[in-house]
């Protein structure tokens, strides 16, 4: 017994971080930069990739992904933290605030963001601002997808104290996310013919059908429905193998099952290719079904496939993979000032990129650039970040 109770504790001490979350944030960098890039040099191009190159689709496509990417580890990160600490009443309070006063930042971070755009965008136009305003945005679904996780939890915090079959809180949590998850892709394909023949314009028009239509539904800038189904499957994935109390046995077992569920979610999304091609919102089209379940299947199969390599059963050394995936985890703890910053780009007239091959390769560089502004930021604990002001704020 003792000896069980030791190999848990220690395995819990190093669940404590996964290098896995690093290393899949840091790559999805990387596509999201080519494919602004690509949509910078020439936006019809890049809605229409199916007519480009192999290399200008995979760009597009991988780019396409990248949000979802972070969304799922938004949610995966947060149900491991509430796991971790929240089953002790004593921190509930503190989990609860830090949880909505970074939503908060998202929800400043997302006006900020589109006011700016608003200026850019039409600057002799000042009272577009408005409109842009009552825009939903990607950072508003990072908050909102936030405040509902905390939602379930709370709701599973309350469940647990007043049900009498005595079922845990992470059991609760369990069943929440698995309910939300079925019944956001369930709307999802209800409403899909309708996000696809009843577009809305960006920004929003000042209507409050329109406005509703647009924080909802996928019909311009990554709605509640599919969008919140990303951090749902994070979120689900972490409470159904609660990393932070099983044995690696027991983690093994449990990853048959979301390896499975994963692969039929990869296969749905492959099938739905015969009849739509890969659409969302970063390429201005409603997400498409392949799109929603490619990305839930492809994420969620990676990230357990290294979390068991990496992570569980450390089958390369922890300090070795540190040591050659440095650049990587150094640019993911700057993801969210990158994603600021990187359009910066945009000034630049795409004129005067003569061909594809050209734009790639100084995208590259554009990319190199970011990677050693990182490693050499993080000398001073990326100070002065988005990252470093949300983390105090929070």
């Amino acid at each position: 017994m003792k000896e069980n109770q030791l190999e848990n504790h220690e395995l819990y001490e190093k669940r404590s971080y996964f290098i896995t979350v690093d290393i899949l944030k840091g790559l999805a960098i990387f596509p999201m930069i080519f494919g602004h890039g690509i949509g910078w040099w020439d936006s019809q191009l890049a809605r229409n990739y199916e007519t480009g190159s192999l290399l200008l689709g995979f760009f597009i496509i991988t780019g396409v992904m990248v949000f979802p990417c972070f969304l799922f580890f938004a949610g995966f990160n947060q149900v491991n933290s509430f796991l971790k600490k929240g089953l002790i009443q004593s921190n509930r309070r503190q989990i609860r605030s830090r949880t909505i006063k970074r939503s908060f930042a998202f929800f400043i971070l997302a006006t900020v963001s589109l006011i700016l755009m608003s200026l850019v965008s039409s600057p002799n136009d000042l009272g577009k601002i408005v409109n842009f305003f009552f825009t939903w945005h990607l950072f508003h679904m990072f908050a909102f997808s936030a405040l509902f996780i905390l939602l379930i939890f709370e709701l599973s915090c309350w469940f647990s104290d007043k049900n009498s079959i005595k079922l845990s809180i992470k059991h609760f949590m369990m069943l929440g996310l698995f309910i939300s998850l079925l019944l956001v892709i369930i709307l999802f394909v209800l409403f899909h013919d309708y996000t696809t023949t009843h577009p809305s314009s960006f920004p929003v028009e000042l209507e409050i059908r329109k406005i509703i239509e647009n924080i909802f539904l996928d019909v311009s800038s990554s709605g509640v429905i599919p969008w919140l189904s990303y951090a749902l499957a994070g979120g689900l994935t972490a409470s159904y193998l609660n990393l932070t109390h099983f044995s690696k046995e027991n983690i093994l077992k449990k990853s048959f099952i979301v390896f499975f569920i994963n692969s039929l979610l990869l296969l749905v999304g492959i099938i739905s290719l015969t009849f739509e091609k890969i659409t969302s919102a970063g390429i201005g089209s409603p997400s498409s079904f392949s799109h929603v379940f490619i990305s839930i299947g492809l994420i969620g199969l990676i990230n357990i496939l290294l979390l068991l390599i990496v992570d569980i059963y450390q089958s390369i050394p922890p300090e070795v993979i540190k040591k050659y995936t440095h650049p990587i985890i150094a640019i993911s703890k700057i993801s969210l000032t990158v994603y600021f910053v990187h359009p910066i780009l945009a000034i630049l007239n795409p004129e005067i990129i003569p061909s594809e091959l050209v734009l790639y390769m100084i995208i590259a560089l554009y990319c190199l650039f970011f990677v050693f502004l990182a490693i050499l930021w993080k000398k001073w604990d990326f100070k002065f970040s988005f990252e470093w002001f949300i983390s105090r704020l929070s």
